[in-house]
């Protein structure tokens, strides 16, 4: 029996398949003869059946099109299938199929999750880092993209971990087995390649003896929060992370603004004259001529 739910998926499958069979026999028709053309010719058969068989007899128009249509029915289907076979869910046939009575059964416990997710911040992070990337450097648009996907299997993975089994203590164990030896070596990096690019962004857009000072200065900054923080243990986890994010977003508002004022060339960033050319003009005479080249000339 075709359950409600599933219903709409299939109902999306079939106009997807049609929309796509409509595209291709169009697309085809008017890369040849045009659509009144074809059944002039006769070549009304190769326009049909080539979408029909996925372009294996006859033509297809644009492939690009008529693949993602087919596609999207493909996903559509399926996506019906599943929600047919599982029941939509319904809790009265997932007893009934487990061989107990829905009239007499018990339901079973539900878990509240602990604690907060910091997951969705994490994402807005990455989803800032790419659009800086945008505009920045195409390293730091890929180092947010990834850090997208990392914040999405993370996410998943804990929304399932919290459910597990009925012990949260045991849940966050196995949370922490299955995705720290991934989350904590990735993160590292691509925090590292943040702060990097951003940091080196800033300091290209400002003269050399300013940079000097203003690195010196923000790494005095982070060694004495870090002491702070280390040295206050009672510290509630919120308030670290709500630190570390406040310097993410300095440091990502840092990139964005050398993004945007590019770098400085050579003379702005201290380079002086180069060294004089002394050039004799007048052999054994004693007089010389002084010709200082400034740097690039």
């Amino acid at each position: 029996m075709i359950t409600r739910g599933s219903k709409f998926f299939y109902a999306a499958a079939v106009v997807g398949f049609v929309t796509a069979i409509v595209y291709g026999f169009l697309t085809g028709a008017a890369a040849h003869s045009g659509v009144i053309g074809v059944f002039q010719d006769g070549d009304v058969v190769n326009s049909i059946v080539g979408p029909l068989t996925f372009g294996w007899k006859g033509w297809v128009g644009d492939h690009v099109g008529y693949s993602v249509l087919m596609g999207f029915a493909a996903v559509m289907a399926a996506l019906g299938g599943f929600s047919t076979a599982f029941r939509d869910g319904s809790a009265d046939v997932l007893v009934a199929m487990d061989g107990r009575d829905p009239a007499t059964a018990t339901n079973p416990p539900v878990l509240t999750p602990v604690g907060l997710s910091y997951w969705p911040m994490a994402g807005a992070f990455g989803v800032a880092v790419s659009v800086v990337g945008l505009a920045v450097d195409t390293t730091l648009f890929w180092v947010g993209v990834v850090l997208l996907a990392i914040v999405m299997v993370s996410w998943t993975v804990r929304a399932w971990a919290e459910r597990a089994t009925g012990d949260q203590g045991a849940n966050r164990e196995l949370r922490h087995d299955l995705m720290d030896p991934l989350e904590v070596p990735v993160l590292s990096v691509l925090t590292l390649a943040v702060i990097v690019l951003c940091i080196s962004r800033l300091l290209l857009a400002i003269p050399q003896e300013v940079a000097v000072y203003m690195i010196i200065m923000a790494a005095i900054i982070v060694f004495v929060m870090a002491f702070i923080l280390a040295s206050r243990p009672e510290l509630t986890r919120t308030v670290v992370v709500s630190v570390l994010l406040v310097g993410g977003v300095v440091i990502i508002a840092a990139g964005i603004a050398g993004g945007v004022a590019g770098e400085q060339t050579g003379e702005e960033h201290g380079a002086g004259a180069a060294p004089a050319v002394v050039v004799d003009s007048a052999s054994g005479s004693g007089a010389v001529d002084t010709l200082t080249l400034l740097a690039g000339e």
